[in-house]
């Protein structure tokens, strides 16, 4: 039988060049590989394309209802119920101007000034930010041994804690909690009256065919957690900003939606995002599985290249994402000066682990993006391990 086409079309670097922002393709030198923001290279699904070509055939861009559009909404619904192990009713979601948007406004509608909030560390610094925005203190909620414990959240959480904000996956971890992980977090913070907010933007970048069990599944708790979900790292939509909130009911969600200034058209999602969203959760199964694979053979790569070299430890592979966060700190340089001399030698960028992008616990190590060809990061590690001498010698 003939092999099935490859959904992962090749990507347009010229149109990179010109359209990739957010530390990336636009923003670099010629000559310059950005291994930095996560935004897929990779062509889009040619189903999104399609959608989105039937949308505007006819000529009309109205605005959409305020929680967003039916279709997406039960999309979102069915994805989870699906996908991530969470019966959700499609009355639960609510779309939004991407997830990052999405992670603020949920912060400053459960948030009041002063209030605290832990947070893991390392994390996204969106994570912080959100709560910041707030008006919130922040508490930190270290590792052990790579992975973030109930005893850690246990040791962060005061009397004065209000929320626990989580990425689940983590960014840049890469980390993935067990469902009873999962259950054991939600049931702790409930049970405080502490509210949970989970940021699950890369939960459809599962690796060596995991699967996870989002928060969204214990609605029924007292004090039930609140999800963020967008499609800009399983789908490469990072350009049409669309995401969505999982409120613990329907009731939640539209008194969030009130609050929020989405009946007011405040807030809320363009309608061509959520057709382009829809039929990637619909008709992009395909192309997520070829970009599963090709994210899974891309980081087995790197982590076995980069750990040949003096210096670089990768304790953890990733369960999940398309990022690998290096050690670097056997080099005797710290992050910032290891992203300078690979930007100066090699000519590739790299995210470093510095307070800015994810806390203080990041210190010591940096962050490569592997979502592009194989042609490309290939050239990126043979550059770092060409440099690599001059660097740390």
């Amino acid at each position: 039988m003939p092999n099935k086409p490859d959904p992962l079309r090749a990507p347009d670097f010229d149109a990179l060049k010109l359209r990739a922002y957010n530390l990336r393709w636009a923003t670099v030198d010629d000559g310059v590989i950005p291994l930095t923001a996560a935004d897929p290279d990779l062509a889009i699904s040619q189903e999104v394309i399609e959608a989105i070509q039937n949308y505007v055939a006819i000529p009309h861009l109205s605005y959409g209802p305020p929680l967003g559009l039916p279709a997406f909404r039960r999309a979102v619904a069915q994805h989870f119920s699906h996908e991530k192990n969470a019966d959700v009713a499609e009355e639960r979601v609510l779309a939004t101007n991407s997830a990052a948007n999405a992670i603020a406004l949920v912060a400053s509608h459960l948030l009041r000034p002063g209030d605290e909030v832990v947070i893991q560390d390392p994390v996204d610094f969106l994570i912080a930010e959100s709560a910041r925005r707030a008006g919130a203190t922040l508490r930190l909620w270290a590792t052990d041994n790579g992975r973030f414990t109930l005893d850690g959240l246990r040791e962060a959480v005061t009397e004065r804690t209000r929320m626990v904000s989580v990425c689940h996956p983590h960014n840049p971890l890469g980390t993935l909690w067990s469902s009873t992980e999962v259950a054991a977090i939600a049931a702790f913070a409930s049970e405080r009256g502490i509210a949970l907010l989970s940021d699950e933007v890369w939960s459809d970048v599962l690796l060596d065919h995991a699967t996870i069990t989002s928060f969204a599944r214990h609605a029924d708790m007292a004090c039930a957690p609140w999800v963020i979900y967008g499609l800009s790292k399983g789908y490469g939509l990072a350009g049409l900003r669309i995401g969505a909130v999982i409120a613990p009911t329907g009731k939640d969600a539209a008194e969030f939606a009130t609050a929020q200034g989405f009946e007011h058209t405040i807030e809320g999602a363009a309608t061509l995002s959520q057709i382009a969203a829809t039929a990637a959760l619909e008709r992009g199964e395909p192309w997520r599985s070829a970009f599963l694979q090709r994210c899974t053979s891309q980081r087995d790569l790197a982590v076995l290249r980069l750990r040949a070299l003096p210096g670089i430890a990768i304790q953890y592979v990733p369960q999940a994402t398309f990022v690998l966060f290096a050690d670097v700190r056997k080099t005797g340089l710290d992050q910032d000066q290891i992203a300078d001399e690979l930007l100066k030698h090699a000519k590739v960028r790299v995210v470093p682990g510095n307070p800015r992008w994810f806390g203080p616990g990041a210190a010591g190590h940096i962050r490569l993006s592997l979502a592009t060809t194989s042609e490309v990061l290939d050239e990126a590690l043979t550059r770092i391990a060409q440099a690599w001498p001059v660097i740390t010698g």
